[in-house]
């Protein structure tokens, strides 16, 4: 009976110490409410449908297209994010994902003539998904055990990772490495303000500032039509081969 009680003792210690390691930040992920990531799922999904209904009757595309361009779009970031994890994603465990994904994508193919002219409205508040999406992929990320450069690029995977989806599958060019995206610039910046918040403050301050990081990041890039710096110089069109 000893026996049994001393490995009982050393393994709740050890359990104690685990989670002492991971800090309150990490911890507090538990404190996150799940209508949070469904949010998040909902604002990508109705973005994806109003940008696929939008180009529907020039380009062809049909109901059941705009609607797999919308869950895609909604559910690519936590699904690419639990993929890169090595865990089963979150979509497939529960029928919440995919039912808030599936109705966010039919309102927003019913009421796109409606939604387009609050395409800034709908821009805004993508960028305060992006600051979320980019805190659960990291905060997941740190559970895991990965290291925090790791827990960045899951993050930015996680934020990105819609996006991604919903350009590939219509054909356009990804967003994400053109000028003027600014996915990356914001996510980027969004997570050194949680990095350095995490150690010192509780997971929902945190959290807030990262959101608040991303959020101002994206909309001055909108207001002010901030562009991503040109890689290299143009080469001219005709190159002379001779000697």
């Amino acid at each position: 009976m000893d026996r049994i009680r001393n490995r009982r003792n050393r393994t709740r210690t050890f359990r104690d110490l685990r989670q002492h390691a991971r800090g309150p930040a990490v911890t507090g992920l538990l404190h996150i409410p799940t209508g949070l990531d469904l949010s998040a799922v909902a604002v990508g999904a109705l973005g994806g449908a109003v940008t696929a209904t939008r180009r529907a009757a020039s380009e062809g595309i049909d109901v059941i297209g705009v609607m797999v361009i919308g869950i895609a779009t909604g559910l690519g970031g936590s699904m690419l994010r639990d993929v890169a994890l090595a865990r089963t994603p979150a979509a497939l465990r529960g029928d919440g994902y995919l039912l808030t994904a599936m109705a966010a994508a039919g309102i927003g193919m019913m009421f796109a003539h409606l939604l387009v002219r609050a395409a800034t409205l709908i821009a805004l508040t993508d960028a305060a998904a992006l600051g979320l999406y980019l805190v659960l992929g990291i905060t997941k990320a740190q559970l895991a055990g990965l290291s925090p450069t790791g827990a960045v690029l899951v993050g930015i995977l996680a934020c990105t990772g819609g996006g991604v989806l919903r350009d590939l599958l219509l054909g356009d060019p990804v967003a994400l490495v053109r000028i003027g995206s600014w996915y990356v610039t914001a996510a980027l910046g969004a997570a050194g303000v949680f990095l350095l918040c995490q150690p010192h403050l509780e997971l929902t301050i945190a959290t807030i500032a990262t959101v608040l990081t991303a959020f101002a990041l994206r909309a001055a890039a909108l207001r002010w039509a901030w562009f991503s710096p040109a890689a290299g110089r143009r080469l001219p069109r005709r190159v002379s081969v001779r000697r």
